[in-house]
């Protein structure tokens, strides 16, 4: 009796040995793959918010001297939108809140050096199917292109001012979340890029 219990747990330590090994190296053959998937992915929707882009030149180190006025909004990438010449036309940021109704939403956030927005692009939540998720609907999204603004507020009454949008119906959390981070990328673009510094 005891030598049988002894082989299945062998067995089964063997099992589990084995099955590690060949997830660690299916990791291992497709780590790199799923990473350039992602920068892809990642640089697709900076075109997606700024679209008259040529190009974009990473800006290295500009976020680590940066503390947002929100505690729960991090700016975590800055590139500057170059034309065709190689001038700079503005910016487009990735933002991450962590007051998301289901946890952190990521945005990508594009602005003109005149601190118009070109384009919002949530890239990342976990927010309520069939509600906070409408937060990922392009026609929400596009309601914050061409706002030139200090800072973005949402109504849910119909829009009355050039610097609101409609919140989503039903999901004030979502809304309010995506509005936090886009106001945080607007202060970081003013603040540290000086971009928008004569917006009202």
């Amino acid at each position: 009796m005891n030598k049988q219990i002894l082989k299945d747990t062998l067995a089964l330590v063997l099992i589990t040995l084995v099955a590690a090994l060949c997830l660690s190296f299916v990791y291992e053959m497709t780590r790199d793959s799923i990473a350039a998937a992602a920068e892809a992915e990642r640089m697709n929707s900076y075109y997606l918010v700024y679209p008259d882009a040529a190009s974009f030149r990473e800006a290295d180190d500009l976020t680590d001297s940066y503390t947002a006025s929100d505690p729960d909004v991090t700016v975590t990438s800055v590139l500057y939108a170059l034309d065709a010449a190689g001038n700079e036309t503005g910016c487009a940021l990735s933002v991450v809140t962590a007051s998301g109704y289901g946890g952190e939403i990521e945005l990508s956030l594009g602005l003109a050096n005149d601190g118009t927005i070109t384009g919002m692009k949530v890239t990342s939540m976990s927010e309520t199917s069939g509600l906070g998720a409408h937060c990922q609907d392009e026609s929400w999204q596009a309601q914050f292109v061409g706002i030139r603004a200090r800072e973005i507020l949402f109504t849910k009454l119909g829009k009355s001012a050039p610097n609101e949008i409609d919140a989503i119906t039903s999901a004030t959390v979502t809304t309010n979340a995506v509005v936090e981070a886009v106001n945080g990328g607007l202060d970081f673009a003013r603040t540290v890029l000086g971009i928008g510094t004569e917006v009202q």
